[in-house]
Parts: C-alpha cells; sequence; structure tokens
C-alpha cells in the first residue's frame, strides 16, 4: 500500500472527532500533602529516602501527586535515566505537592520529554509473576526538601 494512500485512508477514519464530554468529579483534598504522598509513595514500593547517596542516578522533579505519589520530570537530557539505572533517587520539593493527577495535570507543560514516576518498574505476566526492574529502576527513593521561608 503506498503511502499516499495509507495517509489517505487515515484521514478518511479519523476525520470525526468524537468531543469529550465534560464531567463533574469529586474533588479529592488531603489535610496533610506530605502525610498522603508518603503512604502513596509506600503503597507503589517507592521509599522516602534522608540521602541521595547509593542511587546511580539523581532526577528532579518539578512536582508530585499526593493520591499515587508520581513525581513529574521533564527533561529530554534525562530520558535515559529513568530505564537504565537499577535505582533511582528523585528530588522534590514539598511544596510542589498536587492533591491529585488532574490537579497535576493542569499544570503540566512538557519542553521536550516528560514522565511521571511513582515507583520500581513491575510487571507481571499471564502467570501472574511479578518481575521489579524489567522495564526500569528496582529501586526508587523520593527525597523531599523544604524551600526555606523568608
Amino acid at each position: 500500500m503506498s503511502r499516499t494512500k495509507i495517509l489517505k485512508n487515515i484521514k478518511k477514519n479519523t476525520a470525526n472527532r468524537v468531543q469529550k464530554e465534560h464531567f463533574e468529579y469529586k474533588k479529592l483534598s488531603f489535610e496533610d500533602k506530605k502525610a498522603a504522598f508518603i503512604d502513596a509513595l509506600k503503597r507503589a514500593g517507592g521509599e522516602i529516602v534522608d540521602t541521595t547517596e547509593g542511587f546511580d542516578v539523581v532526577l528532579e522533579a518539578e512536582f508530585g501527586v499526593c493520591e499515587n505519589a508520581a513525581c513529574f520530570i521533564n527533561s529530554q537530557k534525562e530520558r535515559k535515566n529513568y530505564s537504565f539505572y537499577e535505582s533511582i533517587a528523585i528530588v522534590l520539593n514539598e511544596e510542589n505537592l498536587f492533591d491529585t493527577m488532574h490537579e497535576a495535570m493542569q499544570r503540566v507543560a512538557i519542553d521536550d520529554f516528560g514522565i511521571f514516576l511513582s515507583g520500581p518498574s513491575k510487571t507481571a505476566d499471564i502467570e501472574q509473576s511479578l518481575v521489579i526492574g524489567a522495564h526500569g529502576a528496582k529501586r526508587v527513593g523520593i527525597f523531599l526538601i523544604q524551600t526555606p521561608s523568608l
């Protein structure tokens, strides 16, 4: 099939776009964002660390999400670091925590490449055998910092 024919078929089959319906949702809000983030991080298999020493690579997150402990890292130059290293430390400012992914996505501005990371890589096959680190890090530690008050 020629390139022109393929592109023509794609255009023909994607011409009718479906509008997303607006939906109302109950806004999730955490009183103690740091505690909620830490709890979600533990459930995801990550850990809070007090030093970045001993990790293969250190990345800086723009912000984190309390409901699932996802940290947003926006950098093309860091792209290889997400999957090549067995242990990743992520530096995250406590002041940059959002309650939900919905709230966080309103603030995402991707320059070249961005990723949400929330813990070690996990995958399971059809036999339900869990493998940690198959597609990324085996260990993810979050180093929380505070912005000094003026």
